[in-house]
């Protein structure tokens, strides 16, 4: 018996092992691809990332199909179902009402429109990345990786319109607009005007701009809010933050400019993004990250320029209270008349259930009924979203790969329409500049209200062009910076967002960018993994003020008042002082809204930091809002006696759970959580190790960012989900970490190789000459007709 046990467990191991290493490729094994004209050859370096030298374009997508295939074929076909509202197939019906929300985006429909409208030199690209994925899955459709086995189903063939919905997946990514506007739209019926506006951006304190120098009663949908979430618990956002700077060689030790760029999203395993360098002799030679499921380069450079994006932070959606007709719901009243809606009926398979559920989905001129429409007891809601436009962002990133000037550069970035950036530009002649992108609506009221449905007035009115949009160009400064901070002073016409970030990042960014006369590569990195919050500077010493006031502090207090005046307001992962000052955030934010929310309101509320850094901001830089009086009292409370209530809570607190300031660090409580979407299921973490969790520095303030949600706290899922630093002197001097690993299989070694270095603030060269990418490869492998 003890032997028959021991063999169950030896046999049990290796059928393990060999789930987690299934789909595992050889890096070192040639493969023959049917087609292919020419020899191609795929270095890749200690870290998993390839170097792809083909001949031709043909060759070239076809292989980096095959190669991005073996390295993320279930993230890629993950995300083509999310775009397709296709999640139940393999999850269950849980996510049904998710997949209803996502159909309601109509994404494919958007890509099967542009795809035969594309010129051929972008076309044929998409088609040969279908076929190198298709040929991988003809290869490997008995070893394909450990998420298809578990959860029992094969994918299907890749078609070119599949890579062009992703880009409707970073347009959906943005909009930032439901919640927050719906948030606004319930506080409207329960707290003064003078409240609401005080949890906006208050752009009087935001004077950081990009482009400095530019020459009704109704209730939150929770049931939409609860598929929102269901859907951002297994995928991250993109786009949603992010840093850039560049400087000239007047600013620079290389007397070239310097670059860099750290998109910020939600991170999961595996990461968003994947690595990659391209070649064709002669023609093109770029290098940076792809979103698995497409060919081109997002955000890199070739040997001409190199760019990098931040969100804008634009508003591209609105919402219409529409007034549907009683004697027929597929009605809704337009000028004074009922129009009908588009109707549409989507039957959407489960897994487990023999039969397909029918779901009806309602279309108005402006675009879905996006909220709930299971009776007429709430008013629906439609939502005009610049997604469902026209749109050329696979153009874009083409044509930014054989870039070689300005000119090039903004040609090509006039393909973003639906994804709103701002792009970063440097070249190797000594240029740099910055350019906003996207389709931003002419409106006639303020994007962030619910707008009346029932007549046109408040329809868009068309789009803003693209020459009209900001930009800065060879600044007499020597550099450009952004961070999702307000794009332009109030002087400029057009309504852009309320939605900016409050602007702590960029003015420590444009610190450490005038700190110095002259700034090398080094200094940009000590840039990159900066910890330090300006939030802090401002609102800690106001803090310090109210809790020196107070003569009842008891010897915890008394260390915690000592502990953030000893403060640097560094985030670091060893100090005990982030956790109070932070802790105290939360109390405060919270002390100053439940009272008048309530706690259904106030649990929402709390689901983003925005309001609250809004409101903060504001209530500090004024010693005061309207919301510091508790209503729940008859006393009439001041800031200082929120702040005091709120430290002595936030002590008692951190007592009651840590007992002694000597047991807090920072990074023992705040951790960068990597989880994989299966990894949810504890039972499947701990047998094939697929999720991550690291100390962490830093916060959602400091230039190097480990985010989490109050709602959550500490626990970290947002950050930056790449870092670049590009040397236009010499391109092979350039660095770039990503914060898992090219592969998306965990019984790879490159699983999540780079996730200790990305926390300890390391970056890894990033070679683009041949040379360097020969001297340093660790596999090789040779692609050829089969």
């Amino acid at each position: 018996m003890l032997l028959f046990l021991i063999l169950l467990v030896i046999g049990g191991y290796f059928y393990i092992d060999n789930l987690k290493k299934a789909g595992l490729p050889d890096y070192n094994e040639n493969v023959k691809i049917e087609g292919l004209i020419d020899k191609v050859t795929v270095y890749r370096d200690r870290y998993g990332i390839p170097h792809i030298y083909a001949k031709n374009e043909a060759d070239l997508y076809k292989v980096t199909g095959y190669i991005t295939a073996q390295d993320r074929m279930w993230q890629m076909d993950f995300l083509r179902r999310v775009t397709q509202g296709r999640l139940s197939e393999i999850f269950g019906a849980d996510l049904l009402s998710t997949d209803v929300m996502l159909r309601k985006l109509r994404i494919p429909d958007n890509s099967k429109k542009l795809l035969p409208t594309l010129e051929k030199e972008i076309r044929t690209p998409l088609d040969y990345f279908a076929e190198g994925v298709n040929q991988y899955l003809k290869d490997n459709k008995d070893n394909l990786p450990l998420e298809f086995k578990v959860l029992g189903y094969q994918p299907e063939k890749w078609k070119p319109e599949n890579s062009l919905n992703l880009v409707g997946f970073m347009a959906w990514s943005l909009e930032l607009g439901y919640r927050m506007e719906a948030m606004l739209q319930v506080l409207k019926g329960k707290v003064s005007e003078e409240k609401i506006n005080q949890l906006l951006p208050d752009f009087n304190l935001q004077k950081s701009y990009v482009y400095a120098d530019y020459k009704s009663d109704v209730q939150i949908d929770t049931a939409l809010v609860a598929d929102l979430e269901k859907l951002s618990d297994i995928m991250p956002d993109i786009f949603t933050g992010s840093n850039n700077w560049v400087v000239s060689g007047k600013k620079s030790t290389t007397g070239k400019p310097i670059f860099s760029n750290d998109m910020h999203l939600g991170l999961n395993i595996p990461g968003i993004w994947s690595q990659i360098h391209q070649n064709i002799e002669g023609r093109l030679n770029v290098t940076g990250v792809i979103l698995p499921g497409e060919p081109f380069v997002v955000a890199g450079h070739n040997e001409h320029i190199s760019w990098g994006m931040t969100n804008v932070m634009l508003d591209g959606a609105d919402f219409y209270l529409e007034t549907i007709n009683p004697e027929n719901q597929a009605q809704y009243k337009f000028n004074g008349e009922w129009k009908n809606m588009e109707v549409r009926k989507e039957k959407i398979y489960i897994k487990g259930e023999d039969k397909p559920v029918e779901k009806v989905l309602y279309f108005t001129h402006r675009g879905p009924i996006f909220t709930s429409f299971d009776s007429l007891a709430t008013q629906p809601v439609s939502m005009h979203w610049i997604g469902n436009e026209d749109s050329r962002e696979i153009e874009a990133l083409y044509k930014l790969g054989t870039a070689k000037n300005w000119n090039d550069f903004t040609n090509a970035i006039k393909g973003f329409q639906s994804v709103s950036q701002n792009i970063a530009y440097a070249d190797t002649d000594g240029n740099i500049g910055i350019h906003m992108t996207g389709r931003l609506p002419v409106r006639t009221a303020p994007g962030y209200l619910f707008l009346p449905g029932d007549t046109d007035k408040y329809d868009w009115k068309g789009y803003v062009a693209f020459d009209s949009l900001p930009y800065e160009y060879n600044p007499e400064r020597g550099f450009v910076s952004s961070a999702n901070n307000k794009s332009i002073d109030n002087k400029y016409q057009y309504y852009i967002s309320e939605w900016y970030d409050v602007p702590y990042r960029i003015k420590r960014i444009r610190q450490m960018l005038t700190a110095k006369e002259k700034l090398s590569v080094d200094d940009f990195k000590k840039m990159l993994f900066d910890h330090h919050a300006v939030q802090a500077d401002e609102m800690k010493p106001v803090f310090i003020k109210y809790i020196e006031r107070l003569k009842d502090l008891n010897s915890d207090e008394q260390k915690a008042l000592r502990l953030l005046k000893e403060w640097n307001n560094t985030y670091e992962k060893n100090l005990a002082a982030p956790l109070v000052f932070d802790e105290m955030f939360i109390q405060l934010a919270k002390n100053l809204t439940r009272d008048e929310m309530g706690n259904e309101v106030f649990s929402e509320y709390q689901k983003s930091m925005l309001f609250s850094k809004y409101l903060l901001q504001y209530t500090i830089a004024n010693d005061g809002s309207a919301w510091c009086d508790d209503v729940n009292t008859e006393k009439k409370e001041t800031l200082g006696d929120m702040i005091q209530k709120s430290f002595k809570e936030t002590i008692a607190k951190l007592m009651k759970k840590y007992g002694d300031f000597d047991k807090i660090k920072w990074g023992e409580i705040h951790r960068l959580e990597l989880k994989h979407p299966l990894g949810k299921l504890k039972v499947l973490d701990i047998v094939f190790g697929l999720n991550r969790s690291v100390k962490a520095p830093g916060n959602s303030n400091t230039v190097n960012p480990f985010s989490y949600s109050q709602a959550n706290p500490y626990q970290s899922d947002f950050g930056a989900s790449e870092k670049h630093i590009f040397n236009t002197a010499n391109y092979d001097e350039s660095f770039s970490v990503i914060p898992t690993g090219v592969s998306g299989i965990p019984g790879s070694k490159h699983y999540c190789d780079q996730t200790e270095m990305y926390v300890a603030g390391k970056l890894h060269p990033d070679y683009i000459s041949r040379e360097k990418v020969e001297k340093h490869a660790v596999y090789k492998a040779v692609f050829s007709r089969k």
